[in-house]
């Protein structure tokens, strides 16, 4: 296929991740390039989509909020300088990885078909699981990360690598658990279980945990007496699990320990670091009602607003990392987090077709681990691809009903 115009967007579609993704942050390739091109993609598609993003369209579940929220992350590049005095250069750098989402507008004016989109899933599961594999491999030496310096961690049993895409391999298992409800070929069960496998070796509680209760709840939601079953196992592991007695070091000994000693701390009255870091962010960090309704920005390292976030790490070791909504708050306001929230309720809510499930699952899983992590910015591609889908289904469900009354 020859590059025109017409088709270039069908590239993009390819090309936007790896780019995004600043090339899965390889350490031999040349990082001021990675970033270079990163800048260039994001501000040469901000251009390219420009008409696009001032067309009001009617039905609309999510390209209007979508619009309303690149909006907000925009303005909120003003409210770093107008309250911070981080300059506007500074600002559009630490910004860009959260205009991300500009990817759903993209995916709104190529208009892929379903089938195509998942064949992108796909290929970036698998991309993710070949360079994990190779990362293993050569662990404990560090090939993926953008601070090389930083080691990896194996704290709980097995390298935990920093590597990016890991939102592609729980949407590649929703769709293999949607494809086998929906055609019942064993092939696909032998696909979820294997990527299932592989997000356990992730060793991330919170993907394991809901990635695993969606998918069951989905698997088992027509089957009565299945739920009791799972309803009565999870009652014992829940009961017999705080009196685990860990006497080895495997990978799921120590997850369990983990696991078990921050509930019996909560249980002595320790309070959960997590919810410190809600508490604080929340109520001690905006400046003023201005920005708590718009936003404080995105601190740059090496701007004044960058160093106050590293004095908050560094004096009470708190992260907006692990607090998703939190982050949301500080970074574009009460805005930027009702938008949010509306169209994670949106999804929830909506009725969608039995071969896009998974798009809707992919968003509950979301919005359940973005409580305690910053899921909701590190996976917005397939955040956008999913939000595309449950939009293109509403409108075509929309579309029928028009067809049928008239």
């Amino acid at each position: 296929m020859k590059i025109n115009k017409n088709n270039i967007g069908i590239y993009m579609l390819y090309i936007y991740p790896v780019i995004f993704y600043q090339f899965y942050h390889y350490i031999s390739i040349n990082v001021t390039i990675a970033k270079l091109l990163f800048f260039a993609m994001i501000s040469g598609l901000i251009i390219y989509l420009l008409p696009s993003l001032f067309k009001i369209k009617r039905k609309s579940k999510y390209e209007v909020p979508f619009r309303l929220l690149l909006l907000t992350i925009i303005f909120s590049m003003f409210s770093s300088l107008l309250f911070w005095g981080q300059d506007i250069i500074l600002s559009f750098r630490a910004t860009a990885p959260y205009l991300g989402l500009i990817y759903f507008f993209l995916l709104m004016k190529v208009k892929p078909e379903k089938e195509q989109l998942e064949r992108i899933a796909f290929l970036f599961c698998f991309v993710y699981i070949i360079l994990w594999c190779y990362g293993m491999l050569k662990a404990p030496q560090v090939i993926f990360s953008s601070d090389p310096d930083a080691g990896i961690d194996d704290s709980r049993g097995i390298f935990r690598l920093s590597l990016e895409g890991k939102g592609f391999l729980v949407l590649g298992f929703f769709i293999a658990v949607n494809k086998y409800v929906y055609e019942r070929n064993a092939k696909w069960m032998m696909c979820f279980v294997f990527l299932f496998t592989i997000i356990i070796l992730q060793v991330a509680r919170q993907m394991i945990l809901f990635s695993f209760l969606i998918s069951v709840v989905f698997l088992l939601r027509k089957t009565k007496w299945l739920w009791i079953i799972v309803a009565l196992t999870t009652l014992v592991i829940i009961v017999n699990g705080i009196n685990i007695n860990i006497n080895d070091d495997s990978l799921i000994s120590r997850l369990i320990y983990i696991s078990t000693k921050q509930l019996q701390d909560h249980n002595t009255g320790d309070e959960n670091v997590r919810l410190l870091e809600y508490q604080y962010f929340l109520t001690s960090y905006s400046k003023n009602l201005f920005t708590d309704i718009f936003g404080n920005g995105v601190p740059h390292v090496e701007s004044l607003y960058g160093h106050k976030e590293v004095n908050i790490k560094e004096l009470f070791a708190y992260f907006l990392s692990d607090v998703g909504y939190a982050e949301v708050f500080i970074r574009f306001g009460f805005i930027g987090l009702f938008l949010y929230i509306l169209m994670f309720f949106r999804a929830a809510k909506q009725s969608v077709s039995a071969d896009v499930v998974y798009a809707k699952m992919f968003i509950i899983y979301i919005a359940c681990v973005s409580v305690t992590s910053s899921w909701i910015f590190k996976d917005i591609i397939p955040i956008c691809i999913s939000f595309y889908l449950l939009e293109m289904d509403s409108l075509n469900r929309v579309n029928k009903l028009k067809y049928q009354h008239s």
